[in-house]
């Protein structure tokens, strides 16, 4: 069985947030069970509601559940889980891991990818120009506890400062998410003249 990693922290999540988590052993996880597993639950903008989504096809799992039952808490500041285990979680056959995608609305938009940080940098930047103000950049890799067809996103703001290495004939970029430290950001190659 693979090793899972889990953010060892407190994490808060919010509306529109999709976390994997390892459920928890309540009566209601037990009942469908699904205690200790790893489930995709997106959180509802109905306070304190959360939904499974099935691991195989994606779509809602059993009805909305209250976040209590699956392993979260709250405290003043909100509903927090210590057994989140990935973040920006989404079930897709068109992603190609290791991968910049352009998203708008919090969907991915086709073909619009690259392992060039910068092309797709400035994708959505012409689109904020063509007032598409959601449009975003994320790095989509492979889920690390989900199957193949899942990944997780994270956002990469636009104004993300990158690193050049020159080689002798390409350079390569880097760049520092709060995620990813020192993650790769594209090699271009050197015309030879």
């Amino acid at each position: 069985m693979p090793t899972h990693y889990k953010r060892p922290e407190k994490h808060y999540v919010k509306p529109g947030d999709t976390v994997v988590v390892k459920l928890g052993w309540s009566e209601c996880m037990m009942s469908l069970g699904l205690a200790g597993k790893f489930m995709p639950v997106p959180i509802l903008e109905n306070d304190g509601f959360g939904q499974l989504l099935s691991v195989d096809t994606g779509r809602e799992y059993s009805m909305p559940n209250p976040l209590g039952w699956m392993s979260f808490y709250k405290d003043d500041e909100g509903w927090y889980s210590h057994d989140v285990y990935e973040t920006g979680a989404s079930r897709t056959v068109t992603h190609t891991t290791g991968r910049f995608y352009v998203y708008v609305d919090g969907k991915q938009l086709y073909g619009v990818q690259s392992r060039l940080f910068e092309e797709m940098r400035d994708e959505a930047r012409a689109m904020h120009e063509r007032d598409i103000p959601s449009a975003e950049v994320r790095f989509v890799e492979n889920s690390r506890c989900m199957p193949t067809w899942w990944s997780r996103s994270v956002v990469v703001p636009l104004d993300t400062e990158i690193r050049e290495f020159d080689g002798p004939w390409y350079r390569d970029t880097w760049i520092d998410l709060p995620t990813h430290f020192n993650l790769f950001a594209g090699r271009y190659h050197f015309q030879e003249v």
